[in-house]
């Protein structure tokens, strides 16, 4: 995921040749019974669990279906006994564009009714397990982290290049093991932006936390369908943006 390159570091105006940790970048395809779904920069870590969360979270692989998961090269080959691929693909990078995700609001299951309560004392706790993972974020300083946790401790946890991608792996972890998504917290070190929200509604995580902000579409979804926005989670401060019900302040 991260591999030392020769630099030059000026300090002072000093130059020095040091090594540093750079991260890696490589493009992968998405493949679903023989359709191109999707190509994007990715981290080459956590490969089949990012496709597989990818295809989830988008509404393409429906939960039950039987599938089978195979790598060739650049490409992530999916063939799945049900699934909702339509036609074409949609490109994608690392970069936080919705250009990469299906936002068709039409059939997303309503979260109002979950009901799960959480102390934000033990929620800021959880957040700096969570940040003392993010071990190659700290030595690159160019990657996302997203985990989602249960019971106040992280059970999956991904790094990636691209905030999109770290969350889907660990959708895709969660999904490979079968988990109850609905006592899931998803923490995420990206903005909460409105394709972050879908992809928590379509498989049913009801509270989203990151140390970044939420956008106002992002707000009005998750409003909408009953999700939870915790964003600027820094030490012992953070915003609540929706269905504040579900925290426990005191």
């Amino acid at each position: 995921m991260i591999e030392k390159k020769k630099i030059i570091r000026v300090n002072n105006l000093r130059p020095q040749e040091i090594e540093d940790y750079i991260s890696q970048e490589e493009i992968f395809e998405i493949m679903l019974n023989g359709k191109l779904i999707t190509r994007q920069s990715v981290s080459p870590e956590d490969l089949e669990a990012w496709a597989i969360g990818y295809l989830w979270s988008s509404g393409l692989l429906k939960r039950g279906s039987k599938f089978s998961v195979q790598r060739e090269g650049g490409r992530i080959n999916i063939v799945a006994d049900f699934s909702d691929a339509g036609g074409g693909y949609f490109f994608g990078t690392s970069g936080c564009g919705a250009a990469s995700e299906n936002l068709c609001f039409e059939g997303l299951r309503d979260l109002k009714e979950v009901n799960v309560l959480y102390h934000i004392s033990k929620i800021l706790d959880l957040f700096k397990k969570f940040n003392s993972r993010s071990s190659n974020f700290k030595l690159s300083g160019s990657l996302h982290s997203a985990a989602l946790c249960q019971r106040y401790e992280v059970s999956y946890f991904s790094e990636d290049i691209g905030r999109h991608n770290a969350v889907d792996k660990v959708i895709g972890k969660a999904m490979l093991n079968d988990a109850e998504f609905s006592s899931f917290i998803l923490l995420t070190t990206g903005r909460i932006s409105v394709d972050i929200v879908k992809k928590a509604i379509v498989v049913g995580i009801p509270v989203i936390v990151s140390h970044s902000g939420p956008t106002t579409f992002a707000v009005n979804l998750a409003e909408s369908y009953g999700v939870t926005l915790i964003g600027f989670l820094r030490g012992q401060r953070c915003n609540i943006y929706s269905w504040d019900d579900r925290i426990l302040i005191k």
